[in-house]
């Protein structure tokens, strides 16, 4: 049996454009339901900043600092044994943004990738 004691995880998933690809995982702690998501969505919030603005993006599990202009996609997907976990992956899935992100290639047209 799970409990709300058992760690959740979200794995970042990031997809540079010279075709590296690397997962990161970030421990989003024991506790609350909401504390969890505040911890997620300040994480996803830092990364698609950077992504607008270029920045630079620092990433643990493996530590990576990305060129935030050089990131073609990042997802996100929840992981863990616990019953939060699974209402975070029900939440994400339910909202109405997007998992995942990435940028149009330079020669599709804005809104052509699903």
């Amino acid at each position: 049996m799970t409990n709300q004691l058992d760690p959740t995880i979200l794995k970042i998933s990031v997809r540079t454009a010279t075709g590296a690809h690397r997962e990161h995982l970030l421990d989003l702690g024991i506790g609350k339901r909401n504390s969890i998501l505040e911890r997620m969505h300040s994480k996803m919030a830092t990364i698609e900043e950077c992504l607008g603005t270029g920045s630079p993006i620092a990433l643990a599990n493996p530590a990576i600092t990305y060129n935030g202009s050089h990131v073609e996609s990042v997802e996100y997907e929840v992981t863990g044994l616990s019953l939060i976990a699974a209402e975070v992956r029900e939440a994400m899935a339910d909202s109405r943004r997007a998992v995942g992100f990435g940028r149009p290639r330079a020669n599709e047209p804005e809104g052509g990738r699903g």
